[in-house]
């Protein structure tokens, strides 16, 4: 990554956690953005991604802050596979990382 797009991330990440004391979710962040749509790709889905995951990686988070950061945000059906893999990436990416969700209550009331 160069300096330039670090700069810019840093910079999303303090106005995330200045607004919100932590980076958004993708579902809360942009609700109208469908899980499969390429909005995540593309645009202010995309952008937001990458501002996600760049505090996510640099983010000083346990495992269990880092599951208590999902309780505290349910992700909705659609999108319990993908916060499995990012608790969990060497986990299958469905199956097992979201019988994992539900074992810490996350999912289980059907998101």
């Amino acid at each position: 990554m160069d300096d330039r797009t670090r700069e810019l991330l840093d910079a999303a990440v303090r106005e995330q956690l200045a607004a919100h004391e932590r980076v958004l979710p993708p579902w809360r962040a942009y609700p109208q953005i469908e899980r499969y749509s390429i909005g995540w790709r593309m645009g202010d889905g995309e952008w937001h991604l990458m501002v996600w995951w760049h505090w996510w990686e640099s983010a000083p988070m346990d495992e269990t802050e880092r599951i208590a950061y999902f309780q505290a945000d349910e992700p909705p059906r659609e999108w319990l596979d993908w916060a499995a893999h990012q608790l969990w990436p060497d986990v299958d990416f469905g199956g097992a990382g979201v019988r994992r969700l539900v074992e810490h209550g996350i999912g289980s009331a059907g998101g």
